[in-house]
């Protein structure tokens, strides 16, 4: 008997798992590569919310700091907007300083390794817990902000306008400040 010839169909049966192989390894390297991408994108938007909300903090801080100052009198007289002082004594202060210490741009670590995330949330859950502290201290209630982007009005501007609105809930009711109106240039 003479040797069996290679049937033409063998390479035909074995066509789906072909397919099927080389499928399945260009959707591993596929997804590998989105995955990657995805991820850092991520990982951005999560530091730029954390950071955010740590600035907004520090920014609270100033403003609580500027209250309490005697150096601001005069510059306060001058000035349209006035915003009242803060008296809390000694107790209010060292709560601000230990804020400010917390959240200091210049201490905070950008790395991003498991010491220096944990590190970061920790000091942000604990600014955040000293700032409820000092509301209740100065009898403010919690800030949000509330912002909406009207349509771009003119003949193609390179700025727009942003209407802020800015809320506190104080214990005796809802106040809020509409209409801050700020320019901000498009890059």
């Amino acid at each position: 008997m003479a040797n069996p010839q290679p049937d033409d169909f063998d390479s035909l049966f074995n066509l789906e798992e072909e397919y099927y192989t080389e499928g399945y390894n260009l959707g591993v390297a596929d997804g590998s590569r989105a995955g990657r991408i995805e991820g850092r994108l991520f990982g951005l938007e999560k530091g730029f919310e954390k950071f955010a909300a740590m600035g907004n903090l520090a920014g609270r801080n100033a403003v609580w700091e500027a209250r309490i100052s005697d150096q601001n009198s005069a510059a306060t007289e001058a000035s349209e907007y006035k915003l009242p002082k803060l008296s809390g004594g000694t107790r209010l202060q060292k709560h601000l300083q230990t804020l400010y210490a917390l959240t200091e741009a210049e201490t905070l670590s950008t790395e991003n390794n498991e010491d220096s995330v944990t590190d970061f949330d920790d000091r942000l859950k604990r600014a955040e817990g000293k700032v409820k502290v000092i509301e209740k201290l100065v009898g403010e209630g919690p800030l949000t902000l509330e912002a909406s982007q009207p349509a771009t009005s003119g003949s193609g501007s390179a700025q727009e306008r942003r209407q802020i609105k800015i809320k506190r809930t104080d214990a005796g009711g809802e106040s809020s400040m509409e209409d801050f109106n700020i320019r901000h240039a498009r890059s």
